[in-house]
This record gives structure tokens, sequence and C-alpha cells, in this order.
């Protein structure tokens, strides 16, 4: 392996996942304090309600699914699953099963919120550019992801990849300088499904993506209050 190939692996898999939680956590809480009216999903439900329930209620389940499934997969120590018996093998079934389920609905509901985005007249004319390329971004790792269960029940029979990706990510966590060098094992389809995927973390704090801080992150959205609207003019009831 050349050196312009490490050098690359080290940037990417090494530094860059301590550059994007700096500017997931600092850039989040700056736009929290300096502009928090723009601390938003930026809804355009009030435009279009029809076309939007099935979209976005098929991906939020499939993405709250992926995000608690990853966050398993990737944070559980190996030795902890061998103990209760979930072999990486069981684990890799778990990913194809479980996880294509939740990647199946996560992107059939992306493709009716994009076309309803492209077709709407008045949700194309209230969109901004981030929010086109946020939904390109979320299809690309999804779509990256079901390429990575794919490629790895043909070719990783052993369920390894998934073991080498836990060390991964538990060893950024320890500091561990060399836990970068556990992605030069994996394949392609896996190292572009990861950059893509800190990419989307990276620019969380600048798009519409901030309001999962609000969602998934925080046990007061579940008990929040129901926010109320009315057309111009009607009483609220």
């Amino acid at each position: 392996m050349s050196n312009f190939t490490l050098v690359w692996h080290f940037l990417i898999f090494g530094v860059l996942p301590y550059v994007v939680i700096a500017v997931l956590v600092v850039g989040s809480l700056l736009r929290f304090i300096l502009a928090p009216y723009s601390w938003k999903s930026q809804s355009s439900e009030i435009l279009d309600k029809k076309d939007l329930f099935w979209g976005a209620n098929l991906f939020h389940i499939g993405v709250i699914f992926l995000f608690c499934g990853h966050c398993f997969g990737l944070f559980t120590p190996t030795a902890w699953l061998n103990a209760v018996g979930l072999t990486p093998r069981l684990h890799q079934w778990m990913e194809i099963i479980a996880g294509g389920a939740s990647a199946a609905l996560a992107i059939a509901g992306l493709l009716l919120l994009t076309w309803r985005r492209l077709s709407n007249e008045r949700v194309r004319t209230a969109s901004r550019p981030s929010d086109f390329w946020v939904l390109f971004l979320l299809q690309a790792v999804i779509i990256l992801g079901i390429c990575c269960v794919v490629n790895s029940y043909f070719t990783d029979r052993s369920g390894a990849t998934i073991i080498l990706f836990g060390e991964w990510v538990r060893g950024l966590f320890t500091f561990d300088y060399e836990a970068w060098q556990k992605i030069l094992l994996v394949p392609d389809w896996q190292k572009w499904h990861i950059f893509v995927g800190l990419i989307i973390f990276l620019i969380v704090p600048f798009t519409r993506l901030v309001h999962i801080w609000s969602g998934y992150l925080s046990v007061f959205y579940l008990v929040r209050p129901h926010q109320i609207m009315r057309a111009n003019g009607k009483p609220m009831k």
C-alpha cells in the first residue's frame, strides 16, 4: 500500500472524525446561542400536508432504527456480544435482516420526500439548496450502506468486518492513535459509507438537520406540547 493511500486513510478515518465531532458540537451550540429562531426542522407541512405523511414517517422510522442499530453494533464490545451468544456471524445476519428492513423504509421515505420537493411547486420554491443536498447525502449514505450489507454477505461470511468497525469507533473514543488502521482492511464500499456519514454529521449545524438534537437526542421531545397551527383569520378551536 502506497504512502499516499496511507496518508489519506489517516486523514479521513483518523483525523476527520475528530473534526466532525468538534464542528458538530461547537457549531450546533453557537447556532443555538446566536440564531435560536433558526433552530428548527424548517418543515414544509404548512405548504402541503397531504404528500408529507408517508414520506416523513417511513423515513423517520427507518432512520431511527438504523441509528440505534449502528450505536448498538459499534459501541458494544465484541466480548460482551460473544458472552451472550451473539457471534459476529449472527451479528451480521441481524445487520442484514433488521438493517436491510430499516434501510428499505428509510430509502422509500426519502424517495417520496424527494419527489414531493421536486414536483410540488410551492415546496420547491420555498426550498433552499441545502435541502436538496441533505436529501442527496441521506440517500447516498443509505444506498452505500445497503451495498455494504450485500458486499459483506457475499465476501465476508465470518462477520469479521463488523468487528473491525467496532474496534475503529471505540478506538476513536479512547484516543487510540492506531485505530484508523482498522479501516485499511475493510472494502471500499464501507469506506465510502463512513465518509459520506461523516460529511452528514459535519453539515448538521448548518442545515435543517440541526433539529436532530431536539428530536432523537432529547427525551423532552417525547413529552413536548403539540405545535398548534391555524389558517389566517380562523380562530383556534
